[in-house]
């Protein structure tokens, strides 16, 4: 493999490895993720907190078969945790039109475009299938629906919120935001990276540090919570 052909792949999976943390964002973490540069925090900022909406969306969708109050229930609850997390999800689609801008080499951009196109998706529907198995689980659809509303109680207690989750990644958020609602140039805390024609460059913003690259395994090997890790069950 040549050395500018690396180069990209080093730059791709340092998204990928910041991604991959989304795996257990929706559940509640025995310890919160950590993160070593700013780089992975971008890569999971294209996927946490929106793909934690896409779970509870879906969960949402199951439990609503169960009667009209679990269905009224778990809409309440979705709609309190999408008011509460507003600004981070559109502050994760400028991160995610932020990087997609950074891949110009064809090939890089085809990773990345992979990524967003399947792999995230698998995550958002890996996670879910955790709960939807818990529910199924249930020998009655009252015990059914009693589940479901254990776990919209859960939403509606914050066991979901990035802020709970994920302190980092919400004050890498907080901090972007901050410096774009007081005019700063560029957003703080955010590293860009230019992939073009087979090379990386790294750029310090206000941080002043350059994104580093992470390991592609974590990207392949993050896992789904098992039925245990529900926060029903803590």
């Amino acid at each position: 493999m040549t050395r500018q052909r690396k180069s990209w792949r080093r730059a791709c999976a340092s998204v990928l490895v910041g991604a991959a943390v989304f795996a257990q964002a929706s559940t509640v973490w025995a310890q919160p993720p950590q993160y070593k540069s700013d780089a992975e925090l971008m890569g999971a900022a294209i996927a946490s907190p929106e793909g934690v909406g896409q779970v509870l969306g879906q969960l949402v969708q199951k439990c609503g078969l169960y009667g009209e109050a679990t269905r009224a229930h778990g809409n309440a609850a979705l709609r309190a945790w999408e008011s509460r997390h507003r600004e981070y999800l559109l502050e994760g689609r400028r991160v995610r039109a932020e990087l997609q801008a950074t891949y110009t080499d064809p090939q890089a951009r085809q990773s990345f475009d992979e990524l967003l196109r399947t792999q995230l998706p698998m995550l958002v529907e890996r996670q879910f299938t955790v709960y939807s198995r818990s529910i199924d689980d249930q020998t009655t659809e009252s015990a059914k629906a009693d589940l479901c509303d254990n776990y919209f109680n859960a939403v509606n207690d914050r066991q979901f919120d990035l802020s709970v989750n994920d302190p980092a990644l919400a004050a890498f958020f907080d901090k972007r935001i901050a410096a774009r609602n007081s005019g700063t140039s560029g957003a703080a805390g955010a590293s860009s990276t230019s992939v073009t024609g087979g090379t990386s460059t790294s750029t310090s913003t206000s941080n002043g540090q350059a994104m580093a690259t992470g390991v592609a395994s974590a990207a392949s090997t993050a896992s789904g919570p098992s039925a245990g890790d529900s926060p029903v069950s803590k």
